[in-house]
């Protein structure tokens, strides 16, 4: 079976379920379930459930790690083939508020037990309006059937900052912003991360200490198969860490050249 084609179609049909539940009920806004840095609303539990038939659908079994249920076996009774790592909704907050700016990120690998960043064969960020990102790993990175590549800084660099909510903003975020740059704060890691691998955007940065694995476990592979470079802050690679990883800031910048430079923006 090929990985890419069967979690990009597992991701658009997560997605296209979750739409058509939006579309038909009044309750998709609903939160279900408090957590310390985010709430899970009925939407994102639809999204689950998606996943969950779509796998059946498939006739293949796998290991689940995601935002909202954690990890789980499905079906429960057999020995997973793959593991498979899904933000349902990321950027439910944008979706609640009407902003089209939010999607469905699946990451898939053939080891079925202790899977990390490297081990991740294929990928797929389905968004409600850009289309489908998607990669497997070393053919390169696509948006709807179309090869992507990172960008070079042309006139103003063009960055994706994440750093509110925890208290004081970091002063070197603070001086890079002041810096002749264009800023922008989407609200959905995972695409932003993919608009950096298509050449949107020239870097992204997340200082708050909140990212697990499921938010960009799908978006990284995108982003190292379209040229670019991924670490934690301290320009540690991410390639050995757990897709069970909780609780880390990132850097993902275009090219190594950029991400050089804003490392000693950090230092």
């Amino acid at each position: 079976m090929d990985d890419q084609l069967l979690v990009r179609r597992m991701a658009e049909s997560v997605l296209k379920r979750s739409m058509e539940y939006l579309s038909s009920h009044e309750d998709y806004d609903e939160i279900l379930k408090r957590r310390a840095t985010d709430v899970t609303r009925k939407i994102d539990m639809v999204a689950e459930e998606a996943l969950d038939a779509c796998i059946i659908e498939e006739g293949i079994s796998a290991r689940i790690i995601s935002e909202e249920l954690g990890e789980r076996l499905v079906p429960a009774d057999k020995e997973p083939e793959y593991t498979l790592v899904m933000d349902p909704i990321d950027g439910s907050t944008n979706l609640v508020l009407g902003i089209p700016y939010f999607c469905t990120s699946l990451a898939l690998s053939r080891k079925n037990h202790g899977a990390t960043f490297g081990d991740i064969d294929a990928a797929a960020i389905a968004g409600v309006t850009s289309g489908t990102f998607y990669a497997s790993r070393g053919t390169g990175a696509y948006l709807n059937g179309d090869r992507i590549q990172t960008a070079d800084i042309k006139g103003k660099p063009k960055y994706a900052i994440y750093s509110y909510g925890v208290g004081v903003v970091p002063k070197w975020v603070v001086s890079l912003e002041e810096e002749n740059c264009i800023v922008r704060t989407m609200g959905s890691i995972a695409l932003d991360m993919s608009m950096v691998a298509k050449g949107a955007f020239n870097a992204i940065i997340d200082t708050r200490d909140r990212i697990s694995g499921y938010d960009i476990m799908a978006s990284a592979l995108i982003l190292k198969e379209a040229g670019g470079t991924l670490t934690d802050l301290k320009g540690m690679d991410m390639s050995g860490m757990p897709v069970g990883v909780s609780g880390i800031s990132i850097l993902g910048s275009a090219n190594e050249k950029l991400h050089s430079k804003l490392l000693g923006n950090i230092k």
